[in-house]
């Protein structure tokens, strides 16, 4: 188990970070989405904080987790924070251990969903793959993989 993350460099709306009154409220929703998704998970521990990491909304938000206690159950037994990724794709969470920094999370939140849109374009088996929740199809995996090159080009290097 890693250490906890240190947050003192998150835009985590202090005084010295303007973000507009329609941000604020963009960046609630986002907010609001990923702890819906992280909560649905029936091993979730209930939240104790949601840590605005990154966001360019309404496109994208990274939230660090901290549970207020371990995960008791699965590959993440014994963590006490994960990544949450909300916005105009498929939302995901997932652990910290490889990503340590808010870039990170998105370049793993890029090669999770390329995954599982290139599995769903060679017709293979997506038992292997993160559980995103709608039918897949082709027309999808083409949509997730815009949406992937769009993190990748415009938004990683900016967080």
């Amino acid at each position: 188990m890693s250490e906890p993350l240190d947050t003192s460099d998150y835009p985590t709306g202090a005084a010295e970070v303007d973000y507009g009154a329609k941000a604020l409220t963009a960046l609630e929703a986002l907010k609001a989405d990923a702890r819906a998704h992280v909560e649905s998970w029936a091993s979730s521990p209930p939240v104790k904080e949601l840590v605005l990491a990154f966001g360019v909304a309404p496109l994208v938000g990274v939230f660090l987790v901290r549970f207020a206690e371990p995960i008791a159950s699965g590959e993440l037994e014994g963590g006490t924070e994960m990544w949450a990724v909300a916005g105009d794709l498929p939302a995901m969470c997932f652990e910290t251990e490889d990503a340590r920094v808010p870039s990170d999370a998105l370049r793993l939140y890029c090669a999770i969903a390329e995954d599982w849109a290139e599995t769903v374009l060679a017709d293979g088996d997506l038992s292997q793959c993160y559980p995103i929740p709608v039918e897949p199809s082709a027309e999808l995996a083409e949509m997730l993989q815009e949406r992937i090159a769009l993190l990748r080009k415009d938004i990683i290097p900016l967080a």
